[in-house]
């Protein structure tokens, strides 16, 4: 198990482990498997996950593909919000752009189809364009 594990945590689990007498306390995590970081693995099936060989939930979801199609979109705003000089390309982005069919029943999901306040078509905008751009990814 520890062979698999995020290598962020192996050293505590293996220490975990060795206290409860559950590995021999001269255990070593083999140097193959030391390098479990989500950065490498991210990178090591990116090309597969590009080719689209490797779906987002391999193991099936109750997201609906309306729903699916958001998750990317809403994590790319949150990390536009972690630098908020981004933002107004963002916005002047989803101002100037129109969103098709697929876009708009994501924005339908989360209740900016028809916004009725100044505040709520700026999110509509974001949104939208946080869309477009996790679809270019």
């Amino acid at each position: 198990m520890l062979g698999v594990a995020d290598s962020r945590y192996q050293a505590e689990l293996a220490r975990q482990a060795k206290d409860a007498g559950k590995l021999p306390k001269s255990f070593e995590i083999p140097t193959a498997h030391r390098d479990n970081h989500p950065d490498r693995i991210a990178a090591a099936l990116k090309p597969a996950r590009d080719a689209g060989l490797l779906p987002s939930f391999p193991f099936g979801s109750d997201f609906t593909d309306t729903e699916q199609r958001l998750i990317p979109a809403l994590q790319f705003l949150q990390d536009a919000q972690r630098a908020p000089q981004r933002l107004p390309g963002l916005l002047w982005q989803g101002l100037t752009r129109t969103p098709d069919a697929a876009d708009q029943e994501c924005l339908a999901r989360l209740g900016l189809d028809r916004p009725a306040t100044l505040s709520v078509r700026a999110y509509r905008a974001l949104v939208s364009a946080a869309l477009a751009r996790s679809r270019a990814r």
